[in-house]
């Protein structure tokens, strides 16, 4: 079983993934500050499950989950090679000066720009699968939307620029909007994007510190 792909397994369980997920937020007692943290070990559970039905997995040194936090990816299928499974959650509520307002992005960090080529040297570029989760916490419901599994480079946006959509301030990747269809189609695409947009992140920099550097001197 383990030189099979696991994907097509992971993807034909989208709806199941959605309906446990969806059972366990009815039973418990959720907030919408920490959901997406407290989600994690439940969607582990759920992998669990489906790979050891599968054959993916037959004991515990065939998978790893993350120890903390900071740690990537939150599940590791072991194989040859490994499939990395993140997982990220975004609340399609938004609380704005004591209001609920409707939002389509909830900004998620989706790696820092420095990071990236570290994670795909271990695991390579097609080997790296989000598990997406959106939820609907306001005052009035606690619900879960959808689930989206795909390839992690369908889910980063892009900015007006048509470079990969970042923060500047620490390079932090951000998502496309939640129902968008994906800007990124493949992985040359992101890889291709990825340089430009390390290479235009960094004149910026650089041109804000020719500035600053400018002003002190004057």
């Amino acid at each position: 079983m383990k030189n099979k792909n696991p994907i097509p397994v992971l993807k034909s369980n989208k709806k199941y993934i959605l309906n446990e997920l969806k059972k366990i937020v009815k039973s418990g007692n959720f907030i919408y500050r920490t959901f997406g943290t407290d989600i994690e070990a439940y969607l582990s559970n759920i992998l669990i499950n489906i790979f050891k039905k599968e054959g993916f997995i037959i004991n515990a040194k065939d998978y790893y989950l993350a120890p903390d936090k900071n740690y990537f990816p939150d599940f590791e299928l072991k194989m040859n090679p490994s499939v990395a499974i993140e997982y990220k959650a975004g609340n399609s509520s938004k609380l704005s000066k004591g209001k609920w307002t409707t939002c389509k992005n909830s900004n998620n960090d989706m790696g820092t720009l420095s990071k990236w080529p570290e994670k795909l040297k271990k695991f390579g570029g097609e080997n790296i699968y989000y598990i997406f989760v959106i939820y609907n916490f306001n005052d009035r419901v606690k619900e879960i939307l959808d689930v989206q599994i795909d390839a992690f480079y369908k889910f980063i946006g892009l900015n007006k620029d048509k470079l990969l959509k970042y923060r500047e301030k620490d390079g932090n990747l951000r998502p496309r909007d939640f129902y968008e269809d994906p800007p990124i189609k493949t992985l040359n695409q992101f890889l291709n994007l990825f340089k430009e947009t390390i290479a235009y992140r960094s004149k910026r920099i650089i041109k804000k510190h020719k500035l600053i550097l400018k002003s002190l001197i004057q």
